[in-house]
């Protein structure tokens, strides 16, 4: 198959029909017919319903439109690597709430600086649904706490965070009780399947889940003493709740998560490589001033 072709292809269904193509490719509506109809010949099979001049994708022409996208997408990026000497582009990038809040803004800003023609576009959610968007393609990279093992997934180390229990302060003085509520990020967040675990570890039953999407809002659910929580250190360092709620350390197998930065191995590119690249030497600079 003709890369071109393919191009043509694509034009037509998402331009809705062949004239629309020809114009948005800058061609003569009988170039585009004749590659169409060329597609099809080397397929042997008809990728289109034709009613009334009008052409609508089968189910053959469903099918190769998403083989023909990723097909395009590749030959995009490696251009992209071998002809451009400075990433530009969307890139589309995923974090759990906490690095937003914590992490990213630091991140982001050193980013910023080198590649400035980048542009950024972020969502937010927990590490299980970043993972099924990044293998879906509805972001390019993202930041995850213990992803699953999967071989279209690369991964790279970021940082690690201490994990913390927080209590209401009617626990100062009192032995936690058998049933315990938990006030947890959505289903899918790492934190919570640790802090479910802590449950199992320690005998106690979760008799009610109270599910927040946001950490500050479960930090006060935690000081208005609907339940307990788990929380990075580095989170409650945003904050000042000094004295309004107790902080309990975990076994450290449960308080130790690590945050990797997570792609797929088939979407390489320009900006993603940037990217990683400047998370490392983001590192490498902070370790040189610790040191």
């Amino acid at each position: 198959m003709d890369i071109n072709d393919l191009s043509v292809f694509v034009a037509v269904i998402e331009q809705n029909g062949i004239t629309p193509a020809a114009k948005h490719l800058h061609r003569v509506p009988s170039n585009i017919t004749a590659r169409i109809q060329k597609l099809e010949e080397e397929l042997g099979q008809s990728l289109f319903f034709r009613e009334k001049n009008r052409l609508k994708p089968n189910n053959a022409g469903l099918k190769l439109l998403g083989h023909a996208k990723q097909i395009l997408k590749l030959q995009h990026h490696a251009l992209q690597d071998l002809t451009d000497q400075e990433p530009s582009g969307l890139l589309r990038l995923g974090s759990m709430e906490n690095n937003a809040a914590s992490r990213l803004p630091y991140i982001l800003s050193h980013f910023h600086k080198q590649y400035d023609r980048v542009e950024m576009e972020l969502k937010t959610g927990a590490s299980g649904q970043l993972v099924e968007m990044v293998l879906s393609g509805a972001l390019d990279i993202a930041f995850v706490s213990d992803p699953p093992s999967d071989t279209r997934l690369e991964k790279a180390f970021c940082f690690d965070e201490e994990l913390v229990m927080i209590l209401p302060l009617e626990y100062a003085h009192l032995p936690l009780p058998e049933k315990l509520t938990m006030v947890g990020y959505n289903r899918g967040c790492s934190y919570r399947a640790r802090l479910e675990n802590w449950f199992k570890r320690n005998s106690h039953i979760c008799d009610r889940v109270i599910e927040i999407p946001s950490h500050y809002t479960m930090i006060s659910c935690v000081i208005a003493g609907m339940g307990v929580g788990i929380v990075p250190k580095s989170v409650l360092a945003l904050h000042h709740f000094k004295g309004e709620f107790i902080e309990r350390k975990i076994e450290s197998e449960l308080a130790i998560a690590t945050t990797y930065l997570v792609w797929r191995k088939d979407n390489v590119g320009g900006a993603i490589n940037a990217f990683l690249h400047s998370i490392k030497s983001n590192q490498a600079s902070h370790m040189h001033k610790v040191s």
